[in-house]
């Protein structure tokens, strides 16, 4: 598979009937796709953004081989984008360091940000793994403008 297969793949189910209205299939731009990791690693699942401008439409979410899971719509009504949060609220790195930073203590060290997911794949979220010197790390999740600590898998019951 080559790195721009994902996108090749959002961009037919873009001009697919039903999957997103008129005015998306008109002036959304597909980007470039994003691996979803879980764990870190092994991919999951590929993040592919429409945007229009500065703002995230919406994403096509794609199976390792390419099926499609979902399109998801930040749009509230068609043609209307100030609701859709900025692009780089889901895929600048520099961005979501930032929010994290919001929860990181003054002794720990944030690492690199990588897409997953929290505890459920419908769940994406930035992962940003934070530690202190003595070894410890945990996960801070950045979800747009939503920044929050992970929690071990064994607190959810499904």
């Amino acid at each position: 598979m080559k790195p721009e297969d994902p996108v090749r793949i959002a961009g037919e189910q873009l001009q697919s009937r039903g999957m997103a209205g008129p005015w998306v299939r008109t002036h959304g731009e597909i980007r470039q796709a994003i691996a979803v990791e879980f764990p870190r690693g092994r991919l999951s699942s590929w993040f592919v953004p429409v945007t229009s401008s500065d703002r995230l439409l919406g994403f096509f979410e794609l199976r390792p081989d390419l099926t499609l899971i979902r399109y998801s719509s930040f749009q509230h009504r068609e043609a209307e984008t100030e609701s859709c949060p900025a692009v780089a609220d889901w895929t600048d790195p520099a961005t979501i360091l930032a929010r994290a930073a919001k929860l990181q203590r003054p002794d720990e060290t944030a690492e690199t940000p990588y897409l997953s997911y929290d505890a459920f794949p419908s769940r994406l979220a930035w992962a940003v793994p934070v530690s202190v010197p003595a070894g410890q790390q945990r996960i801070i999740f950045v979800a747009g403008e939503s920044v929050f600590e992970g929690r071990a898998p064994e607190e959810f019951t499904g």
